[in-house]
């Protein structure tokens, strides 16, 4: 496996590691650039450079202040007395501090009730869970990304206690391509799998996988909704793909993806990261390969996990984190909306609602993923 921070190199970059993104809250902005404290592993006692800057030893690291002016640039410490150098490439993204994001997975159903009652809705927001998201891009500014499941099938369905029927995507009407299409400056879509089954699909899939099953939710996508609702970013149905599978993906033109980076043996939701990575960057608010070519962003927060007062504590300390406040990223569950789902959420709409309305309040504005970065849309 690629050793990411190059562990066992003598002579190897603390901070930034490659593939970093820098912002403002990493160090003063000076004079067009960002002037940060690098660091620099190395024995002690050597004569260390950053570059071209002598480094100082302490507390088990080099240091030196280094300016980052382009939007990409590569640092180069050397080990004067060992004779070796090392190299990151750090990027300085476009917007990647003051936005926030909503996010939902598992989105199938909503879209089923819409073509059950064609007939009798006059909008898309009649139906009662894409209110909710209006309302917080109503009353908050929110930017609200979806990823789509191609079907609700019969394991989906038992999870429910009232009888649901079969959906896929290509049942569904195209009755209101054009109003989504005129909401599409702040509700986009993206494929997220087949369906809720098997468990992390991608993990193991090849290339031909991955293409197939993303293509199929896409066209539909483009016939009911427009090409103008697709984003460039997407998460993947549990957040793991291995790495030729995210490189088909990046084929398919998603530049970014998201996860939850978090250091858990069962669900790290970090697509195809090592655990030292995973531990990094749950600390940052984005990091690129700069291999694959792929931004990654921090999904900061589930909340449909623990309790609403938990959820609304933690919103609050992210938003004041150093490393983690600069872009907030909230994430919630489509089925956790329904009265007849055997984990039903009754304050799914006060979850969102106030997530959102705490981000607003403190000063974030509703922004896309891909405009952090000069990330265009699905399909130039």
């Amino acid at each position: 496996m690629r050793d990411y921070l190059r562990k066992d190199q003598p002579l190897r970059f603390a901070f930034p590691i490659d593939g970093d993104c820098i912002n403002c809250n990493d160090g003063p902005v000076a004079d067009g650039g960002i002037l940060i404290t690098a660091q620099v592993e190395a024995p002690e006692g050597h004569e260390v450079e950053i570059e071209s800057v002598r480094a100082v030893y302490s507390d088990g690291c080099y240091r030196a202040s280094v300016k980052i002016t382009d939007k990409e640039t590569v640092l180069t410490a050397t080990d004067r007395t060992a004779g070796t150098a090392c190299s990151v490439k750090v990027f300085r993204l476009k917007n990647p501090v003051g936005g926030y994001r909503l996010s939902s997975d598992d989105n199938i159903i909503f879209l089923a009730d819409i073509n059950d009652h064609k007939d009798e809705y006059n909008s898309i927001f009649d139906n009662p869970y894409l209110a909710v998201y209006k309302k917080a891009h109503d009353l908050y500014g929110a930017k609200v990304h979806l990823n789509l499941f191609y079907e609700f099938d019969d394991q989906s369905r038992s999870y429910f206690s009232k009888k649901r029927e079969y959906f896929n995507l290509s049942m569904m009407t195209d009755k209101f391509k054009d109003e989504f299409i005129a909401n599409s400056d702040w509700l986009k879509f993206s494929f997220h799998a087949t369906g809720e089954f098997p468990n992390k699909p991608y993990r193991d899939a090849d290339r031909q996988t991955v293409r197939r099953e993303g293509e199929r939710v896409l066209k539909e996508i483009v016939r009911f909704a427009g090409k103008e609702v697709l984003s460039g970013c997407t998460t993947v149905h549990w957040g793991e793909a291995n790495v030729e599978a995210a490189k088909e993906l990046r084929d398919m033109g998603y530049k970014a993806m998201t996860g939850y980076f978090v250091d858990h043996p069962v669900a790290p939701v970090a697509y195809y990261a090592p655990y030292d990575l995973i531990r990094y960057v749950y600390n940052r608010d984005f990091w690129k390969d700069t291999e694959t070519d792929i931004l990654f962003g921090r999904i900061d927060i589930v909340v449909n996990c623990k309790t609403h007062e938990e959820n609304m504590q933690e919103i609050r300390s992210i938003l004041d984190s150093k490393t983690r406040g600069g872009f907030l990223s909230l994430m919630i569950h489509e089925q956790y909306f329904y009265e007849d789902y055997r984990l039903y959420l009754p304050d799914f709409e006060q979850r969102v609602l106030e997530g959102c309305k705490l981000a607003a309040e403190a000063g974030r504005v509703g922004r896309w993923i891909c405009d952090v970065d000069d990330i265009g849309p699905l399909y130039e």
